[in-house]
């Protein structure tokens, strides 16, 4: 760090009253916009005698000076910053702040990044006084400032993207001579003062706490002890000193502090400390009041007969309640007038006058509040000028009373017995936002008589700042991908912003940007189409979107089932105040902010009812947000529309735990749509809808999806999925080739060789899995894949090998070559069941509560047909220790097929298709065993289905000797 940082970074505030933080309030809507502070050390000012030029003076009397650097705090361990001395005095109106830097070039990065020097500082508000430059190399100094080397003043505007003009000149050097191993030593103050404040001033200095580390460090206040003046610290381990040193009062912070305290993340933000202390000669809020009011006076400023008196009349004349005028009023300052905050040239607390601000058509919040106040007090409607902190209003309160303490303003209309806030910076206000109230949490009216803070209280917009509208098309079924037309509506700056970057972009950034924002909502998802608009009438940006995205449904109890909450699944609730030290901390919900969310599903023409579950309402509040919840479910279709807000509440900690209580319920109650119970299975549905056409629109979708961009491989893989889906195989491999040409990866030539075996290709197949593991060798899956191609395909000495160099490596993970081998060695080509099910035994012997190897020494004793009795024993236990008994179903039924036992093999099959209706090795026993049973029309039903699952399944149980 440049020791002469300090200078720009000596506090956390922002010591620029009134420096009109635009894009944080948008409106009347509420939204607040967290940014990084702009710190500056002092108020600003406008000084008779400030300069653009850089001064070289000794320190001013009133410093003291810090104590010499010595040899050990330039050596070994000692910390690279040698010296910090932060002091700043307050006399009247003037404000000046020094700082006195040491910094040793511990390394050459170190060096690299000391070696140029930059100061900001605003010369219509104060000077820049350099009284130290200089380089201290074995104890010895060296005066840079006699050796000739001077700051070079450059103009430059590094707030231009937020719409700032500050006037700020920035003193560089480039310092030469520095080596590895200096030290750098530097002092300058800044002088400040302020007209506007009339002989109030107000300083601050930091208060770094450890970690941080220096040789020597203090921050320091005077005053002249004849002055009135208050000062207050906010760190937490604030050790001071008071006293009185000459004709100067004096307050003196060694540091560092000790290090602070953790504190939870979502700690409010009123606990939270300010690192510095401060000093102001405001006696209180009203006198900040009375102080800043006559800046606001509007008597005269909209002359008669100029076109902004004419503006004025124009909305009499169309208006005649005040309500209107008032939003009229605010539409036409929000709308005609664009923001740009001018702080040079005594702007920085002055507005420019209403009639300059017309003509430019441009203006901060200052010029914005003036002028709607000009313009409200013409029509006749009672309003007054209120400032405000965006960035720290739930600190204002605890802070002392100075102009520093505010970063905005706005009106505070009264109408009709009502207050409301109306504020000229916001975009596409419109009446039905007029009743909002920003989330400022402290207010100071300006008033000349002087008023106190004013509390806002917390409350959702009438309009949220997003609607999330989605259309879902899900009539070709619930295990088939769905359609989605989605719109995201923003409103206020943020629109702006957003859709100012947009413009920026180039077609690929614009068309990732605005897939990403749909993606966010609808989840993973191909595009068909996408687009933003923008309208500067009403200050919304609407995204939308076309696309296809895998089918949300998940079967669970034998339903299909959907989550439709949009609230309480995206909300995270999840306070940690397990700390002793914590457990009395209040829980801060998060910036305010309101989304609506409206979904439509077109569902399938089952002939079944469909059904809800869980809740249909939303709890009016939940962990400090507003909700609300309307369900509609009409045959085919349902609805659902959702609102949440965020007001920036509080959970108090005596109500943890009950919220803790009510969100958890929440969870368990989540709305869920449910299909019919008696749904086609997939085969029925697919033969069903090649008749039908129902998957014609889906088809249509990929189909433009790869249309818009042929040479992207994700299209064609996901339609290649789809078409599988459908048993079009032929369909499917092509995508997968040109999705392989385009990209080629292990998952897509697993995909096409498992649909090779299917359509009896085994030599591409085999192709397919050599060149998978050519791209991952170490990819158990495409190994253990592999060999049983190798050998399915005649040659099981080399299916052997494979399996047995991965068996050698010796790790837990070799299991699952160990069940391959077993299984193959049980088919009856193999011929070695017992020799399968002896390794089985030796890694159970290892893992004997490992319901996964149970289940595979059962399948392979089925296999084999060998050792039926324990079989059934080991598959028992495994149903018993799994969470997932499907599989192991499956494998008992074969064991009682092979025993002949065929009631009890349907009962277990039964129960594997429920888990596994798509299963087709359970629906093609099952179409066995029913046959045996004498049910010939559901075997032949199951029969159909599991040949439709895979083609060659007939051929897999031959290879277990088992034919139809």
């Amino acid at each position: 760090m440049s020791p002469l940082r300090p200078s720009t970074g000596a506090s956390p505030i922002s010591g620029n009253p009134l420096r009109c933080i635009a894009g944080n309030i948008s409106g009347g809507t509420g939204v607040m916009r967290r940014r990084p502070l702009v710190v500056v050390l002092m108020a600003s000012a406008t000084s008779v005698q400030a300069s653009e030029t850089v001064r070289y003076a000794p320190a001013p009397d009133w410093v003291a000076a810090a104590p010499a650097i010595t040899a050990g705090q330039v050596g070994g361990d000692a910390p690279a910053i040698v010296l910090f001395d932060n002091q700043a005095r307050l006399d009247g109106a003037l404000a000046t702040t020094y700082i006195d830097t040491a910094t040793r070039a511990a390394t050459p990065a170190m060096l690299a990044q000391m070696g140029n020097l930059s100061i900001p500082w605003m010369p219509d508000r104060g000077d820049l006084t350099i009284h130290r430059l200089e380089i201290v190399r074995d104890g010895k100094t060296i005066d840079l400032i006699a050796a000739g080397q001077k700051f070079t003043v450059l103009r430059r505007e590094q707030q231009m993207e937020q719409n700032v003009l500050t006037g700020a000149l920035t003193a560089t050097l480039s310092v030469e001579g520095l080596q590895v191993g200096d030290v750098l030593r530097s002092s300058f103050s800044i002088s400040q003062s302020d007209k506007a404040l009339g002989a109030r001033a107000m300083i601050v200095a930091m208060t770094p706490a450890a970690p941080f580390r220096a040789g020597f460090a203090r921050s320091r206040l005077v005053w002249p002890r004849a002055q009135a003046a208050k000062w207050r610290g906010y760190a937490a381990g604030l050790a001071t000193t008071e006293r009185d040193v000459g004709d100067l009062h004096e307050v003196t912070v060694a540091l560092p502090l000790p290090k602070a305290p953790d504190m939870p993340e979502d700690l409010p933000d009123r606990l939270r400390r300010l690192p510095i202390v401060e000093a102001t000669n405001f006696a209180d809020w009203a006198d900040v009041s009375r102080t800043l009011a006559p800046l606001y006076a509007t008597d005269g400023l909209i002359a008669p007969g100029s076109p902004l008196d004419r503006e004025v009349a124009a909305i009499a004349a169309a208006e005649s309640d005040p309500l209107r005028r008032a939003q009229r009023a605010l539409e036409l300052v929000q709308g005609k007038v664009r923001y740009l905050a001018v702080g040079m040239n005594g702007g920085a607390l002055t507005p420019q006058p209403p009639a300059r601000t017309w003509e430019l058509r441009y203006g901060d919040c200052k010029a914005k509040t003036l002028l709607l106040l000009a313009m409200l007090h013409r029509l006749g409607v009672e309003a007054e000028p209120a400032v405000a902190s965006v960035q720290m209003g739930a600190i204002v309160a605890t802070r002392l009373p100075s102009a520093a303490a505010f970063d905005h303003i706005l009106v505070r209309a009264t109408i009709g017995g009502e207050t409301l806030w109306l504020d000229g910076t916001g975009l596409g206000s419109r009446l039905e936002d007029i009743r909002d109230v920003p989330p400022l949490r402290h207010v100071l009216p300006l008033r000349t008589a002087g008023a106190g803070l004013e509390a806002l209280p917390l409350r959702a917009d009438a309009r949220p700042d997003r609607i999330v509208e989605v259309k879902w098309d899900q009539r070709a079924g619930v295990e088939f991908p769905t359609l989605f037309d989605a719109s995201i509506v923003i409103r206020g700056r943020m629109a702006e912003m957003f859709a100012g970057a947009a413009s920026q972009a180039d077609a690929e950034e614009r068309r990732t940007t605005l897939q990403q924002i749909i993606s966010a909502e609808t989840g993973e998802a191909q595009f068909v189409a996408e687009d933003l608009r923008y309208d500067p009438a009403t200050a919304t940006a609407t995204v939308t979107g076309r696309g296809v995205v895998t089918t949300p449904w998940q079967r669970e109890n034998r339903r299909y089932r959907m989550n439709v909450d949009r609230v309480v699944s995206l909300l995270d609730f999840t306070p940690d105040r397990a700390r002793q030290a914590w457990r009395d901390l209040p829980v801060s919900t998060g910036a305010p902010g309101g989304t609506m969310y409206r979904a439509t599903w077109r569902l399938p023409d089952t002939g079944g009812a469909w059904e809800l579950e869980g809740s249909r309402t939303l709890p009016a509040t939940l962990a400090g947000r507003q909700m609300r919840r309307q369900v509609a479910l009409d045959g085919g279709t349902f609805t659902i529309e959702e609102r949440v807000d965020a007001i920036g509440a509080e959970v108090a900690p005596d109500a943890l735990a009950a919220e803790r209580a009510h969100y958890a319920q929440a969870l368990a109650d989540l709305l869920r749509l449910k299909a019919p119970a008696a749904l086609p299975n997939r085969a029925e549905q697919v033969l069903a809808g090649r008749k039908d056409g129902r998957f014609k629109p889906l088809e249509e979708a990929f189909a433009a999806v790869i249309a818009r961009d042929p040479k992207e491989a994700t299209g064609y893989s996901s339609r290649a999925s789809f078409r599988a889906g459908l048993f079009d195989n032929s369909g499917a491999i092509a995508d997968l080739s040109r999705a392989i040409e385009l990209e080629d990866s292990v998952a897509l030539r697993m995909q096409r060789a498992a649909l090779y075996v299917e359509e009896e290709r085994a030599r591409d197949a085999l192709a397919d899995y050599r060149q998978a593991r050519a791209l991952e060798p170490d990819n158990d899956a495409v190994l253990l894949a592999l060999a049983q191609a190798t050998a399915h395909g005649g040659d099981r000495p080399a299916a052997y090998a494979l399996l047995d160099e991965r068996i050698a490596r010796g790790d837990r993970e070799r299991v699952d070559a160990v069940r391959t081998r077993a299984e193959l060695m049980a088919e009856k080509a193999g011929g070695e069941a017992d020799k399968g099910v002896a390794l089985l035994d030796a890694v159970i012997a290892e893992r004997p509560g490992d319901s996964g190897l149970l289940n595979g020494r059962c399948w392979v004793k089925g296999i084999g047909n060998v050792a039926l009795d324990t079989a059934l024993k080991d598959c028992t236990r495994s149903i018993e220790l799994s969470d997932s008994p499907a599989a192991t179903l499956h494998s008992r039924a074969f064991v009682y097929y092979r025993m002949q036992r065929f009631e009890e093999a349907l009962a277990d099959l039964d129960a594997a298709a429920d888990l596994m209706p798509r299963s087709a090795d359970v629906l093609y026993l099952r179409a066995l065993t029913r046959r045996h049973l004498g049910r010939t029309a559901e075997a032949t039903a199951d029969m159909t289905a599991a040949t439709l699952f895979d083609r060659q399944i007939a051929a897999t149980y031959a290879r277990y000797g088992v034919t139809g």
